[in-house]
């Protein structure tokens, strides 16, 4: 309250501080503390699909009017809140809790794991695998030369019958059984890891063994098939969702008819180049009807091999026997251009068949900061290439699994020491499981 004022004051004294009073009253409404006040956000990956701004009522909150009167030169423009982005990245899987991947990409594919049987014993990993990913890939525990048993197939005396054992990924299966995650069956049919003696007359592993006819052979890859998908279906009911029934049937200049590979397949020159098509009629013949069936092959963003394999896939897809495409990409940092690479993507999603990015990794050699950084926004500008074309309806992908959990595990290190996944030795997180996760923290460019 204005104090009483002396009578003798002159009324022009009183009409200016009525003047001051007006004019206070109607300027600027920030007053002495005047610093727009801006939300905080904390550090948490944004979802997919969530394209709503952020402090996007910041003026509101901040008291800034809009009328129309309002001097323009002297309102403040409303802004952005900065974004906490996140620079710790080497988060210790086992000591911390972090974000799930699988329940991060829910709503548009599952999230998978290679891992090899001694990986699985280990406590730590398994909880990282439970709390990570949905499904699940045998690296070798399911592949012809862990399942064929020589000795009790030519004690059993049939030429046309091999003999199975499962000791090498009943935990394997079971682990997923016992944790709702789902398993890729890895694989059918594949010229590498089955045994030459196989192959031979009298399942004979001497030099100058001879091939059995292709009439005997037709008869091992379905017998073969059948045992492997009764036993797996019988025991462990609903845990495999996929099978990839041929691997790596495709190398064009090779010499095989349509791009076949040939030289180094028995398969092919036992039976012919029929050889896969055979391998799927028997494949559905057998499979649980909610299992899918899968061609899968590397490198499939070469021109040459991509035309291969589609008319391969559309030549089965007309008989009825496959349901989906697997894309190994083990890849580079460079190579191939995510232009190529995408474009291969969006040429099989035009068969209608289900895409699925079998075993991803991407070689890195050097262990930098910078490279590991690099490597992130790799990841990460594949998952948003992945969520790109599914939104759009380019393509149907229906799995991710990465190669491996571990930059120690990885099959890479075979040629040296590298750094192609997305934890460390000691399960900390890297740059590259928040390039996943699509992290602000992680640059796409």
């Amino acid at each position: 309250m204005l104090p009483r004022k002396r009578k003798r004051i002159g009324k022009f004294v009183v009409w200016l501080l009525v003047a001051v009073m007006v004019f206070g009253f109607t300027g600027c409404s920030q007053g002495d503390d005047g610093d727009v006040k801006t939300p905080t956000q904390g550090v948490q990956p944004t979802k997919p699909g969530d394209s709503k701004a952020q402090g996007d009522d910041v003026g509101q909150e901040a008291g800034i009017t809009q009328g129309a009167n309002q001097d323009a030169d002297t309102t403040p423009e409303p802004t952005e809140p900065e974004k906490e982005v996140r620079t710790d990245f080497y988060i210790s899987a086992i000591d911390e809790e972090i974000p799930s991947m699988y329940e991060y990409w829910k709503d548009y594919f599952s999230i998978g794991i290679a891992i090899t049987r001694g990986e699985l014993l280990n406590d730590f990993k398994g909880e990282l695998i439970i709390q990570q990913f949905n499904s699940m890939t045998c690296g070798n525990e399911m592949k012809p030369d862990a399942l064929l048993d020589r000795e009790a197939t030519k004690s059993a005396g049939t030429e046309t019958c091999p003999v199975l054992k499962f000791d090498s990924c009943d935990e394997m299966l079971q682990f997923c059984m016992d944790n709702n995650i789902k398993m890729r069956g890895h694989t059918l049919v594949w010229h590498s890891q089955t045994p030459d003696w196989f192959f031979m007359e009298g399942y004979s592993n001497k030099q100058d063994a001879v091939f059995a006819s292709r009439e005997v052979m037709l008869l091992r890859m379905e017998n073969y098939i059948r045992l492997v998908m009764e036993y797996v279906n019988t025991t462990y009911p609903g845990v495999v969702y996929a099978w990839d029934v041929v691997n790596e049937a495709i190398a064009p200049g090779d010499g095989g008819e349509d791009g076949m590979r040939m030289s180094d397949s028995f398969w092919y020159q036992t039976i012919g180049s029929d050889f896969v098509e055979k391998a799927f009629e028997y494949a559905r013949k057998y499979a649980d009807p909610e299992q899918k069936l899968f061609y899968n092959d590397f490198n499939t963003y070469e021109s040459a091999k991509r035309i291969a394999i589609l008319k391969l896939v559309n030549k089965i897809k007309e008989q009825g026997n496959i349901d989906g495409i697997g894309m190994q990409s083990h890849i580079g940092m460079s190579s191939p251009t995510l232009l190529d690479y995408e474009e291969t993507i969006r040429k099989f999603g035009e068969t209608g068949l289900e895409i699925q990015i079998t075993e991803l990794d991407i070689n890195l050699d050097t262990n930098t900061e910078e490279d590991f950084i690099k490597e992130g926004t790799r990841y990460k500008r594949l998952f948003f290439t992945f969520k790109n074309l599914v939104d759009t309806g380019a393509a149907n992908i229906t799995n991710v699994t990465v190669w491996g959990l571990t930059d120690e595990g990885s099959w890479l290190n075979k040629d040296g020491k590298r750094y192609p996944l997305l934890f460390n030795q000691v399960l900390e997180t890297k740059p590259a499981f928040w390039g996943v996760l699509m992290d602000d923290g992680i640059p796409l460019y």
